[in-house]
């Protein structure tokens, strides 16, 4: 009787399934999702949120009922509707958000060098860059996700009531949508800089905070100093403050488009670089 050859299994094709780096990022906002460190700042950025609405609410209600008609005077001098007003529908891009990036960007990187995962991760077809990728597109997407509600619902609520005369700008997300984009950029890649270089997610929070708040005690000493006001780009908080102003067109924003432009490429390109040393494989077991 003939003895046959075993017939082997094909070989896996790699390219089939999901790319590596979506694959990364929804495990990371699963483990996010079961840490439920997101009430807190849920209610904080919903009741923000809800205060903002019921501004243009009152601005409409202030428009059309005749009893509050004594005080449309009045209104006309707090509820502005120009540029300030645009931009100012953005207000979460401050410390409050900042925080959250850090307790959240601060770990994605520091906890996968606590507990020796990227060995594990690079064995597997997935590339450094994938890795990379991955959270970069994932701290960059939390706070984009956050602003997303403050830009499209004030918006739309605006339409919904008062048509194209409303108090938000029929053209706002045009403008406030690349604003959040960069922003958010540069929230996410400062977040994973900053947690590349710890070795616990706790060391990771205070390098994001330590770098946020170090970087904008420096611009404010330099500014005080030497009276460059174009200094300034190099806070980070400023800058996310400052992209809707400048998207909208503020009379006087916080800083210039090209202080604006060179300071957000300089940190993304500055913290990138950072992320992307110390995720290289030979970085992997220290």
């Amino acid at each position: 009787m003939p003895i046959y050859a075993p017939t082997l299994p094909p070989a896996p094709d790699l390219h089939q399934g999901h790319p590596p780096a979506l694959v990364l990022m929804r495990f990371d906002l699963a483990r996010l999702w079961r840490q439920k460190i997101g009430r807190f700042f849920g209610f904080a950025f919903l009741v923000v949120l809800i205060v903002k609405v019921a501004r243009i609410y009152m601005e409409h209600l202030f428009r059309t009922n005749q009893t509050f008609k004594p005080m449309q005077d009045f209104a006309k001098t707090i509820l502005t509707q120009g540029a300030d007003f645009q931009a100012d529908l953005l207000n979460p891009a401050s410390y409050l958000l900042w925080f959250l990036v850090a307790l959240v960007g601060g770990g994605l990187v520091a906890r996968d060098t606590l507990y020796r995962v990227r060995p594990l991760i690079y064995a597997h077809p997935v590339a450094p860059r994938d890795y990379l990728l991955a959270k970069l597109g994932f701290a960059s997407a939390l706070p984009f996700a956050i602003l997303l509600p403050f830009a499209l619902l004030p918006w739309a609520m605006s339409l919904l009531l008062a048509g194209l005369q409303g108090p938000v700008w029929v053209t706002a997300p045009l403008r406030l949508l690349p604003a959040m984009a960069i922003s958010s950029v540069l929230m996410g890649s400062l977040a994973v800089g900053a947690s590349s270089m710890a070795a616990t997610p706790r060391a990771g929070i205070g390098w994001v905070l330590g770098l946020v708040l170090g970087a904008g005690t420096l611009a404010t000493m330099i500014h005080g100093l030497t009276g460059i006001k174009a200094v300034d780009a190099l806070n980070p908080v400023m800058l996310a403050e400052a992209w809707p102003q400048l998207f909208v067109g503020v009379d006087h924003p916080m800083v210039a488009w090209l202080p604006a432009i060179l300071g957000t490429a300089f940190h993304i390109t500055l913290w990138t670089y950072v992320a992307a040393r110390r995720t290289r494989p030979s970085e992997a077991v220290i």
